[in-house]
């Protein structure tokens, strides 16, 4: 793949967003990534995961600061051939190829937290389970997504007595624990009661997942990390003939501290991590692509099929594969 913007990224003039596309987005965090510090650059470990169309804050500040630092316009937009986007590529000196072995930011999906059913105990203590595909990455011919499985507690511990200092409606539900009255109905009593309670915990769910990167180890074992916690190798490995995908799974202890009202809640769970790879086109073609990219993240007995999907012979169908694998610095068969 070529380096080179479609569109600006960052922001207008006028404050609001530019046309931001996912793989503009990718491009300035990496250039950002491999700058360094030196230079006012930042480590894409920093950053939120890309959202098409709207670029995050930190992105934008990012920018901004790299600006400064460079001595040009702080206008926190990178434009087509700009001085912004001149520099990053003067400063890193990519060539034709991305840096490679850096993080890539997955995009987050649209999921739901779901409560799972549980009667009213001492102190807050809610459990959740997530639907749908929690984050993704796709490009031509190719779909990355990762989903989880699996209920999560999200305890509240010595953050509730404080949040019933400051907030009424949680104070409401304090008074109804300790007077039995929550114990009595159940679910009912959480239901009218403990409306912000239920909220945060949502929340400290769903925030697990709000900043998920994927890259490669040294071994080729493709690593999730972020917000998430500690980086999470995959185990197990399966095809699936029938949607032409290769399936990662492997099985995460959770518990990361989450910010709510009163201090921080413990979210905790033992949860299904399944790594998808997708080739979208529905033929044999598209099937192998998939299995290119599962051989760049380790999986090297198919490396025939994967030396065949990304050769010249399949230069359109490799695209989006050597794209994702070159970003991840797993592509040793160009």
């Amino acid at each position: 793949m070529k380096w080179g913007l479609a569109d600006a990224a960052g922001l207008t003039n006028e404050g609001t967003q530019c046309r931001n596309l996912a793989s503009d987005q990718q491009q300035v965090a990496e250039l950002l990534d491999a700058a360094g510090l030196p230079a006012d650059g930042r480590s894409l470990d920093e950053l939120p995961p890309i959202g098409d169309g709207m670029a995050s804050m930190e992105l934008c500040d990012s920018i901004r600061g790299f600006q400064e630092v460079q001595g040009l316009i702080a206008d926190a937009r990178v434009d087509i051939g700009g001085a912004t986007w001149q520099r990053l590529i003067e400063l890193v000196d990519p060539g034709d190829a991305p840096p490679g072995g850096v993080p890539v930011l997955l995009v987050v999906s649209d999921f739901e937290v779901l409560e799972l059913p549980q009667s009213a105990s001492g102190l807050p203590s809610l459990t959740y389970t997530v639907r749908g595909p929690v984050a993704f990455i796709q490009g031509p011919g190719i779909r990355v997504e990762l989903s989880v499985n699996g209920p999560l507690k999200v305890s509240w511990g010595d953050a509730f007595p404080l949040a019933c200092q400051v907030a009424p409606d949680i104070k409401a539900l304090e008074r109804a624990v300790a007077s039995g009255l929550a114990r009595n109905i159940g679910g009912v009593a959480l239901d009218n009661l403990c409306t912000r309670i239920k909220a945060e915990s949502r929340a400290a769910v769903a925030g697990l997942f709000a900043g998920i990167s994927l890259r490669v180890g040294v071994d080729g074992t493709p690593i999730i990390g972020g917000t998430i916690g500690d980086d999470q190798e995959f185990q197990t490995i399966a095809f699936d003939a029938a949607e032409g995908a290769l399936i990662y799974t492997a099985t995460r202890r959770v518990l990361v501290p989450q910010a709510v009202t009163g201090g921080e809640a413990q979210v905790s769970g033992d949860i299904q991590l399944e790594l998808k790879v997708i080739g979208t086109g529905g033929d044999e073609a598209s099937i192998a692509a998939a299995l290119a990219v599962a051989v760049g993240l380790g999986f090297v007995v198919l490396a025939p099929v994967a030396e065949w999907a990304v050769s010249s012979a399949a230069a359109g169908l490799g695209q989006g594969v050597r794209e994702i694998l070159v970003r991840l610095g797993a592509l040793a068969f160009e």
